[in-house]
């Protein structure tokens, strides 16, 4: 395949999984997070914010975020639950994903049979992203355990 057909294929593979996850969102989502929010220390309270981050951002949030390692997976379920317009989702989860995926396949093409060199350097990487995240959830835990007890 020619690069543009591989970056044309990255997207429509983003695009389907984002799609599915999306839906799964608008059907459903808002409901089973009021139902089980619980079990995972999400309240009503929550899903208003992300309601008017959504209404507010949304279309910018899901472009941003389709670029950045992580978080990219993750949008498409409150896209849903936020009522996200499906066209403006599949439309800014496509134009989002394209920088990504013409960077991995234009360093695929590039670093040819060396690409395993590339985990090397970004294992770091990955692993300080993991960490951050980790330590805001346990910052976000802490805090709003002593809201509890006030």
């Amino acid at each position: 395949m020619s690069c543009p057909e591989v970056v044309a294929a990255g997207v429509l593979g983003n695009l389907t999984g984002s799609i599915a996850a999306f839906y799964v969102g608008m059907h459903g989502g808002r409901k089973l997070l009021k139902k089980y929010g619980k079990y995972i220390l999400f309240n009503s309270r929550h899903l208003e914010q992300s309601q008017r981050w959504f209404d507010r951002y949304g279309e910018g949030t899901v472009l941003f975020t389709r670029m950045l390692p992580f978080i990219r997976t993750f949008i498409s379920l409150p896209a849903g639950i936020a009522g996200m317009k499906t066209w403006k989702f599949i439309f800014f989860t496509a134009l989002g994903s394209l920088p990504w995926n013409i960077a991995l396949v234009y360093l695929g093409y590039r670093l040819g049979d060396n690409w395993t060199i590339v985990e090397e350097y970004m294992r770091p990487v990955s692993y300080a992203i993991c960490g951050a995240v980790v330590l805001l959830v346990i910052l976000w835990l802490v805090r709003r355990r002593k809201e509890r007890t006030v």
